[in-house]
């Protein structure tokens, strides 16, 4: 995976952890209409070839993190889910996602990329839900 230009300029501030649940939904305030990038994990710690992690997927919106985590990945979890976190539901493990947000939505996918790298770099693969391009 090629890093592009500029991606590392950008630092991470990461919100706090929130369920990836219905309750949210009641108090969307909390994640911004803006563009940015999140993760999402599981409950427990599972093996990578190097190392193990929590992180089953990390993606971007180039638009807004409310309406992608919350409308989307909350409101319709059967359609906008990855294979991985609908199989960690059906097997009763919860998920919680952070974001953190971007001025704009091509610094989003540059945060995106940067954070895929990282890691892995870290566990010599991708998160589980995350398909490689």
């Amino acid at each position: 995976m090629r890093e592009p230009q500029g991606t590392r300029q950008h630092e991470f501030r990461w919100s706090k952890w929130y369920p990836l649940s219905q309750v949210l939904v009641a108090r969307d305030e909390d994640v911004p209409d803006a563009p940015g990038v999140y993760e999402i994990r599981t409950d427990y710690e599972f093996g990578r070839l190097r190392g193990s992690s929590r992180v089953v997927y990390v993606g971007s919106t180039v638009k807004s993190l409310k309406e992608r985590l919350v409308h989307q990945r909350i409101k319709n979890p059967k359609k906008n889910l990855s294979g991985t976190e609908k199989l960690l539901r059906e097997a009763g493990h919860a998920l919680e996602f952070r974001f953190a947000t971007a001025p704009d939505g091509k610094t989003a996918k540059h945060m995106e990329v940067q954070r895929l790298m990282d890691y892995e770099k870290e566990h010599w693969e991708l998160p589980p839900g995350n398909a490689r391009r």
